[in-house]
């Protein structure tokens, strides 16, 4: 038995050995560094791996194509590989610390297998768990509705991950809610990422270059939000040659441009969609006497400047509107109403990368945003004799950022890299503003306006992160992120720690482990109806509201399967959030409006756990995934459902997706996707009591007297809807013709026509017994378009 004295010294031998291949490493290296680009565009590759394999050590280029690469020796053979291009083998010598940037061809895969590099940043090897990249060419080439290509609903086929109601692109992610997910786009923050009253995702991806997606393990760099990160890249422009796409289906057109401003200097990417079913429908109207309807648009821009081999400029800006409006003039007289509704996202931001050295690399960013909401209605009509009145209301709400930040990466070793950086944020709320106003021949007779404020808020951020690799089967992620919140009179300070683990059982097999304790200072006011609705309120932690607070724990194994053509993850985990809000039993945006948000909220906690499989294979003519969730969501408010725990509204209890994309040749592709969910928990009726009343109504089964009649609902979230599932299929047709490129895309949403319930409401039958019906909007919908690339 060892004595309690030795084990101190036990411990120092144990971490002394672990350490070796670090100490080891660092005898005569040469670090190799440099970006790693597309040979036919000139962009950037982000996840492109590195190895080594006499030295078993590797690393993949960060999200701006950067690598470093420390090394013993001067005669090095180096694999570069990525699941989108061929893979290259490199062999070079040199005494000195070396640049080398590197250019991979894009697969041209007709028929056959890519071959696979186990690279040294895998699933195996990286202790980030619970992240998943999904190529632009999935979001392509699998089907989708009415044909537009979309991220978000590619993303909701996630394992942890729920969809709102039928057809939105809602993301309720590990039991958060919407607001609890982190939406970057270049490195700026979207509030409000959906067109279509959210059955549409605002991220056009003719204009996307990489999505990642994190639902748990975050590290220290992210902060914000309780539940999840979709960190969005655009396509910086092709340094080549001038390219474009266009497009036409049944929703939307869109038309993509991208080219060199120099060559290999500088590159430019304009990107723009539109809805036109107001510019059908025009024609058949009158416009003298009537005009209605509704369209978005987006429009992406992007420029990319190399101004020397160690610095990297970039601008970037997206604009985003939906608008619905109606105009009605009456017959016989000049009366006229007018009603619109708009909400919009615009985004701007500008991006310095710096090369300081082989071994430290540096972000600079600083960006804009802001989200707005703008309902109002008219209506004038005749006094009489000459006189005109006018009757306006209009009710304003949104978001505003401006924010800055400095991110380093200092890499000292192959085994060795750390991250540090600031920011700061100062965020401007319009928490809802309604206004009355009459008018009699243009003078003000009357108005009235709501008291809510506008407020101001800083937030200041602060974070380090250690990535160390202790030995050939352990690494470790450890970090702290530090923030702190200043509205009014009040200051909130949060240290956030995070730590992910890796233990690499053998070349197949990895376990993982991971805690994030996170710090949230904004919340959204939304409505229960599992729409994503411009009304939707964006406020602030305040003195009464306190900042929301979670923290995660997970565990997993991933596991390497035919011959590393499939990768399988198994998690596990627990969440437990803190300071949650919602609406106080009847209270809305409208009536919050009136009187002050903070008095009409209530405050409460909740829980969320599960596990999830995921098995996917990247590469081949057949590519896809299997995800399964197994998971439990609740809330506990003290005002709601008599302070008793309930089911979250998208508690799911099973959750399944299977996505498959096929090519059959070089000119034909097919995909399919189906979906399985448990219903939707929602509150209903259970009974009713009928008791004396004064009042007039009479129901057929008393018999004449006059009652009322009570229902008695069930307990918050206690009943079901029927179970969810759907089945998606798509078929694109490439032909190219004189250098262009056209790609018919044919589709059905929802195949063989599931009538899934958006909703159930109860109704009485004439004997008195409830009964319940479903609604639901989307049967079958196919889906055509037609592109354009050259």
């Amino acid at each position: 038995m060892i004595g309690s004295h030795k084990i101190p010294i036990l411990l120092v031998f144990i971490g002394f050995g672990l350490c070796l291949p670090v100490v080891s490493a660092q005898e005569n290296p040469i670090t190799v560094s440099g970006t790693v680009t597309d040979s036919e565009t000139g962009e950037l590759v982000v996840g492109a791996a590195l190895y080594v394999s006499t030295q078993d050590i590797g690393v993949t280029t960060n999200q701006y194509g950067y690598y470093s690469l420390t090394l013993l020796g001067d005669s090095v053979s180096m694999v570069v590989s990525h699941v989108a291009y061929t893979t290259q083998r490199l062999t070079y010598s040199s005494q000195e610390d070396l640049v080398l940037d590197i250019s991979l061809v894009p697969a041209r895969l007709a028929l056959g297998e890519l071959e696979v590099i186990a690279p040294a940043e895998s699933a195996l090897q990286t202790t980030q768990m619970s992240g998943v990249t999904i190529p632009v060419q999935d979001i392509e080439n699998l089907p989708s509705l009415l044909g537009e290509a979309d991220v978000l609903r590619i993303i909701q086929l996630l394992p942890g991950v729920q969809s709102g109601v039928e057809g939105s692109t809602g993301l309720y992610v590990r039991g958060g809610g919407p607001d609890q997910n982190l939406y970057l786009l270049d490195g700026t923050q979207v509030y409000n990422p959906s067109h279509l009253f959210g059955f549409l995702g605002t991220f056009n991806s003719d204009a996307i270059k990489d999505v990642r997606v994190l639902k748990g393990g975050f590290p220290a760099r992210y902060g914000g939000r309780l539940s999840s990160v979709i960190d969005i890249t655009m396509k910086e422009g092709n340094m080549k040659r001038f390219t474009g796409t266009g497009a036409i289906g049944l929703l939307a057109s869109r038309m993509t441009l991208e080219g060199p401003i120099k060559r290999d200097r500088a590159s430019f990417l304009i990107s723009a969609r539109r809805s036109y079913a107001d510019l059908l429908v025009r024609p058949f109207l009158d416009r003298d006497e009537e005009d209605f309807g509704y369209y978005f648009y987006d429009f992406n821009v992007k420029t990319n400047v190399i101004l020397s081999p160690n610095d990297r400029i970039y601008l970037s800006g997206y604009a985003g509107n939906d608008r619905l409006y109606s105009y009605y003039r009456y017959e016989g007289n000049d009366d006229e109403d007018r009603s619109g509704l708009s909400w919009s996202n615009l985004t701007a931001t500008i991006r310095w990368n710096h090369i300081f050295g082989a071994r430290l690399f540096s972000n600079v960013l600083v960006g804009y945003t802001d989200y707005a909401l703008l309902a109002d209605s008219e209506y004038r009509y005749d006094t009489g004799g000459t006189s005109t009145s006018r009757y306006k209301n209009s009710y304003e709400s949104g978001i505003r950022d401006l924010h800055a930040r400095v991110n380093l990466e200092f890499i000292p070793s192959a085994n060795h890299s750390i991250r540090f950086g600031v920011g700061a944020l100062q965020h401007y709320f319009l928490t809802g503003a309604y206004e009355e106003v009459f008018r009699v021949d243009g003078a003000i007779t009357d108005s009235t306006s709501s008291p809510n404020r506008r407020l101001r808020a800083g937030e200041f951020q602060a974070y380090i992160e250690d990535d160390w690799r202790l030995s050939s089967r352990i690494r470790l992620n450890t970090g702290v992120h530090a923030s702190n919140f200043l509205i009014e009179d009040r200051t909130y300070v949060s240290l956030e720690p995070r730590i992910a683990a890796l233990w690499r059982l053998n070349a197949q097999t990895s376990l993982k482990a991971s805690l994030a304790y996170m710090q949230q200072y904004i919340h959204l006011l939304a409505t229960t109806s599992g729409l994503s609705l411009p009304t939707d309120l964006w406020v602030p932690a305040t003195a009464k509201v306190l900042p929301q607070k979670s923290w995660q724990v997970a565990g997993g194994v991933v596991q390497m399967l035919a011959d590393r053509k499939l990768e399988l993850s198994l998690e596990g985990y627990y969440k437990k959030m803190d300071n949650l809000i919602e609406y106080e039993d009847g209270a809305n945006y409208f009536n919050a409006t009136y009187g002050n948000w903070e008095d009409r909220v209530v405050s409460g906690y909740g829980v969320a756990y599960g596990g999830e499989v995921f098995i996917r294979k990247r590469s081949g003519r057949t590519t896809g995934w299997i995800g399964y969730t197994l998971s439990w969501s609740r809330r506990k408010f003290d005002e709601i459902n008599d302070g008793r725990w309930f089911p979250y509204r998208y508690d799911r209890r099973h959750d399944a997706a299977l996505v498959i994309s096929h090519k059959l040749n070089a000119r034909f592709d097919i995909s399919g996707t189906w979906v399985y969910g448990t219903g939707q928990a929602v509150t209903l009726p259970v009974g009713h009591l009928v008791a004396e009343s004064s009042s007039r109504t009479v129901f057929p089964w008393t018999r004449g007297e006059r009652t009322a009649l009570y229902r008695v609902q069930s307990a918050r979230n206690g009943a079901r809807m029927p179970a969810y599932h759907r089945l998606d299929i798509g078929m694109r047709i490439h032909r190219t013709m004189t250098r262009v490129k056209r790609t018919l895309t044919l589709g059905t949403y929802n195949t063989y026509s599931r009538r899934n319930a958006i909703s159930i409401f109860a109704d009485s039958a004439d004997n008195g017994d409830l009964i319940f019906k479903k609604f639901s909007i989307l049967p079958i919908v196919p889906s055509i378009s037609y592109q354009l690339s050259f």
